[in-house]
């Protein structure tokens, strides 16, 4: 199975029951269950930290961070990159070893022979390499639908509160193998329940506007809703 496979089997969950999913976190766990059956696999992974962002806990705990481990290499709330760079959280990613690492300046950080996912803890926080994300997803679920499809209208992307931010941060994975942006509604966005010719070729020329910036950035864009 692939990724797109597993987002194509999530659509047609949602169809057969939708009542199944109605808030973002239900989407999101059903997929990171299909992605870690059919695609994830175990990899090792290394934590970190620098003394000065540790503040506030104990040493052993730390420490015990800071060794190999294995885990899933599908991760839900991933931070990338390096921490004060903005909102760099994807809801789910898919992660790979990498030789290299924008965290080896790390005060603690133990050694390993072979590629290894680095982990950054910031208070807390884990931060991976952005060489480590293999593929990116973003899950948006739309409530009032009404206001997200008038927002299409708008030429600047940075005024769609409900993408600018997460096409910015899949655009920004250049290097990931895939990146997805699924927009989930229980009403299409698009469309916002208009019937007559005129509303029809309004909402298709929304749609368009996001493909076309999705094409952009190479997102994958899937779009789920009711469809009967």
């Amino acid at each position: 199975m692939t990724v797109q496979e597993a987002i194509n089997r999530l659509e047609a969950e949602f169809q057969e029951t939708p009542l199944g999913f109605t808030v973002e976190t239900a989407l999101q766990a059903r997929l990171l269950e299909l992605l870690r059956a059919k695609v994830g696999t175990t990899i090792q992974v290394r934590g970190g930290y620098n003394t000065a962002d540790a503040t506030g806990y104990k040493r052993k705990y730390l420490d015990r961070i800071a060794k190999p481990q294995s885990i899933s290499s599908v991760q839900p709330e991933v931070n990338f990159g390096m921490s004060g760079d903005g909102n760099r959280s994807l809801d789910i990613a898919i992660l790979e070893p990498h030789h290299e690492s924008e965290y080896d300046d790390l005060e603690c950080l133990p050694t390993v022979e072979s590629p290894s996912v680095t982990v950054r803890l910031i208070d807390g926080s884990k931060y991976f390499s952005a060489a480590s994300v293999k593929h990116a997803i973003e899950l948006k679920y739309i409530k009032n639908v009404d206001v997200a499809g008038a927002r299409f209208e708008r030429n600047n992307i940075d005024e769609w509160p409900h993408f600018s931010a997460d096409l910015a941060k899949l655009g920004d994975l250049s290097n990931a193998e895939s990146r997805h942006l699924i927009v989930v509604s229980n009403k299409n966005p698009f469309q916002q329940g208009e019937d007559d010719s005129q509303s029809t070729a309004k909402a298709q020329r929304r749609y368009e506007r996001l493909e076309m910036e999705c094409e952009k950035r190479a997102v994958k864009l899937t779009e789920i809703h009711p469809r009967e």
